[in-house]
């Protein structure tokens, strides 16, 4: 029972890392601005990812199910985009708050500081980035899908390793 709960949790760490790499590169290959919504939903997604890696060698059990919280955080995150990305549409609204986590100053190399402060900036129109299409679905469609997705890895992973 065991293995498998590490494999479902496994799983969703993958699926983390998966995430994080497609919208880094839709970022930085394909030009998509991220709004303040996309930045929060990538912490909420390292969130999830170290409290995986972290339930792999202490407090399985408790750090997997703070691992489906976040994935639950940033399900509700990606839903409130789909939902301000449809009103917008809907009235023609771009606006949305800039956000920026992490100065470009942080560190002292400028290599290093640009790109990581970057990924950490959320710039772009909530709108405009919940619109942008993959494989035919809007961005915060997936986005949602991939959250859900990984909480219920998750929650099926903590709730095979509970004690009997």
């Amino acid at each position: 029972m065991r293995h498998g709960a590490a494999m479902l949790a496994g799983l969703a760490g993958l699926a983390g890392l998966a995430g994080l790499a497609l919208v880094l590169y839709l970022q930085f290959a394909r030009q998509v601005p991220p709004c303040s919504l996309c930045i929060y939903q990538r912490l909420a997604d390292l969130a999830m990812i170290f409290l995986i890696l972290l339930g792999f060698f202490v407090l399985r059990r408790w750090s997997w199910a703070l691992a489906g919280i976040a994935a639950g955080v940033g399900a509700i995150l990606a839903a409130w985009q789909w939902h301000l990305a449809d009103i917008a549409a809907q009235h023609r609204v771009e606006a949305c708050a800039n956000i920026q986590l992490l100065p470009q100053t942080v560190f002292s190399s400028p290599a290093i500081s640009s790109p990581l402060a970057s990924a950490l900036t959320g710039q772009g129109s909530c709108a405009v980035a919940g619109a942008h299409r993959l494989l035919g679905w809007p961005i915060t469609h997936w986005s949602l899908a991939f959250f859900l997705a990984c909480a219920l890895l998750l929650t099926l992973a903590v709730l095979l390793t509970r004690r009997r």
